[in-house]
């Protein structure tokens, strides 16, 4: 009797330790199937971006709500993300591609995480899916220039910033952006172009950026166009030592 119960809770114990070691398995399985689902994922090394480039005009831009569609999955996503939840909201943003790969708005959000992880490469990649079936979204293009921009490829910043700047030329801060990324390019002519673009736009001048078009002209060789801009700047602020300086070592 006693050799009957002994196999019964051998055989028991077994039967528990096998299911346990398939179960650990599974989740094993499970993990990797998580780590393997961000779409086209690269390697996540890139160049860190110059600090002093990070210009208030070019913050990475964002879909407004009325504009995210319908799609509960993309819904919930921007939810996390307004809780500061990534991680959740890129798992969220991953379902939805699944389930729809043609869907831009999952690609700008997801390319809008990658962005502020400092995962470039995967910007990019998130970014120029999102124009590839949205060929009209300025906000994807001009994120797409900035993730460009802070991987110093600056042609490739230029062309994403013309691209924005085309589709929607009264958005002002892209010409901040394109100058910026047409001077590191060394395309001066560019840099002017699109500041005079920008302060033509404004309704009431911006010392800022007449400040930042009077460098370009200085920059490109334009020495009349220059003082001309300085000398607008201080008929608005006469107090500015710093212009004020500038115009004395022009005399």
């Amino acid at each position: 009797m006693w050799e009957i119960i002994t196999f019964a809770i051998i055989a028991g114990v077994s039967y528990y330790l096998v299911r346990k070691i398939n179960f650990r398995d599974m989740e094993d399985t499970l993990v990797q199937e998580k780590e393997a689902q961000p779409v086209e994922k690269q390697k996540k090394e890139s160049p860190d971006a110059d600090k002093e480039e990070l210009i208030e005009e070019g913050l990475l831009e964002e879909e407004s709500n009325d504009e995210k569609g319908a799609d509960r999955l993309i819904s919930d996503a921007h939810s996390e993300l307004e809780q500061g939840n990534l991680r959740e909201a890129e798992k969220l943003l991953i379902d939805a591609i699944k389930a729809d790969r043609k869907n831009h708005h999952a690609y700008l959000a997801l390319g809008n995480i990658f962005f502020k992880e400092n995962n470039l490469e995967d910007a990019v990649n998130a970014f120029q899916k999102t124009v590839e079936y949205d060929p009209v979204n300025d906000t994807a293009f001009n994120n797409l220039g900035l993730s460009y921009l802070k991987m110093r490829d600056y042609k490739n910043a230029v062309s994403a910033f013309e691209k924005a700047v085309a589709i929607n030329p009264n958005a002002s801060g892209r010409y901040i952006n394109l100058a910026l990324a047409a001077k590191k390019n060394k395309d001066k002519k560019l840099a002017v172009k699109a500041l005079e673009s920008l302060t033509s736009l404004e309704a009431e001048p911006n010392v800022k950026h007449l400040k930042m078009l009077a460098d370009a002209y200085k920059d490109n060789g334009q020495s009349d166009k220059y003082t001309r801009v300085l000398t607008h700047i201080l008929e608005i602020d006469p107090e500015d030592a710093d212009v004020k300086r500038q115009l004395a070592r022009r005399e």
